[in-house]
């Protein structure tokens, strides 16, 4: 502990964002702008030229398929238009799996047609259309999918990678996406940390003009700013926790608060899947309000000397938490409204 004195700062330089704090604003909002600007080219880039694809196409190719016939649906995900599987066949006669939606499906209806004059004896005599590209990600056929579209099929497992290969040719899909979702994944994971700093940031900010205002009405701000460099006051420095001869200022909550204020104090410890994470030292004010007076490297000496301040200047002031404090604390509350009613 040392005194305030020693930091030569002011009582609103004291709350002010530190600089550690502006820094990480700083670098998180310029990351966070970068991933949207990322995701945003992404988006907007242009394709790149698709290869044609065949049995040997990997799943990092922008590919084609030139579709001369095309089937009704051989395969659905219930509830999922875009995964379902159509038979296609391409000039070379080659047969692929492609995955198209509703949409994109209907206007290759005269693929159908011609799909369906293939199995017939009169075949030969069709006038078959003009093959239409489809674009898209070849995509990884499935262990689940390939077992039913095989009993679909009567073919062995060997006999469908012989037919139709392994992959299908996902129907609108670009590397574009999947790099635009990773921009838009660190788009989020970055934004919600800056969120959480400005959040935080502006808590404190409230709070403090919450107190200053307080102090200002009731005549106290300028023996709140006197005492808070007062040499005698104390400074515990990792909680942030200033300690005077009537006040306590709470660096990581933004409080200032007269002990007379303060009718209820005590120990809160925080936990994350039964496990003990952390210690918050909790103030229940006269009028009900419940405040954190300190938030983090909080143990029994600063508990200890946090009790002792408030109640060497407010003897009424209930220590601990405990069933009975709780029953009189709630009752204070009561008659202090009703004694203070708005």
């Amino acid at each position: 502990m040392e005194a305030p004195s020693e930091r030569q700062q002011t009582l609103s330089e004291f709350f002010a964002p530190g600089k550690a704090r502006r820094v990480w604003q700083i670098i998180l909002a310029v990351l966070t702008s970068l991933m949207v600007i990322g995701a945003a080219y992404e988006f907007t880039k242009p394709k790149p030229e698709p290869a044609r694809m065949t049995h040997a196409s990997s799943d990092d190719t922008y590919s084609y398929v030139d579709v001369v016939l095309l089937s009704d649906w051989v395969y659905q995900v219930s509830g999922d238009e875009n995964y379902t599987f159509y038979e296609t066949m391409d000039p070379d006669g080659n047969w692929l799996l492609v995955s198209l939606n509703e949409k994109t499906f209907q206007p290759l209806r005269s693929h159908v047609d011609a799909y369906n004059a293939y199995f017939t004896d009169d075949y030969m005599n069709y006038s078959y259309p003009e093959p239409t590209r489809l674009s898209g990600m070849p995509s990884y056929i499935s262990y689940d999918d390939i077992s039913e579209l095989c009993e679909y099929y009567g073919v062995t497992f060997t006999e469908f990678d012989e037919i139709f290969g392994g992959y299908y040719l996902n129907e609108g899909a670009s590397n574009a996406d999947v790099n635009a979702v990773l921009y838009l994944i660190g788009t989020v994971i970055f934004g919600l940390f800056l969120l959480a700093i400005v959040l935080q940031t502006s808590a404190v900010q409230r709070n403090y003009r919450k107190s200053e205002q307080r102090l200002y009405e009731l005549g106290k701000l300028d023996e709140a700013e006197t005492e808070f460099s007062a040499p005698e006051s104390v400074f515990i420095p990792k909680p942030r926790l200033i300690l005077s001869k009537q006040f306590v200022y709470c660096g990581s909550s933004g409080w200032v608060l007269q002990y007379t204020d303060i009718g209820w104090t005590y120990l809160r410890t925080q936990h994350s899947y039964g496990v003990a994470v952390g210690k918050q030292i909790i103030a229940g004010l006269a009028d009900g309000k419940t405040v954190v007076l300190a938030a983090q490297s909080v143990n029994d000496a600063v508990l200890t000397d946090t009790a002792q301040a408030i109640y060497t200047a407010n003897p009424n002031c209930l220590i601990g938490y405990s069933f009975d404090n709780i029953k009189l604390y709630h009752q204070r509350v009561k008659e202090y409204k009703q004694n203070h009613p708005k």
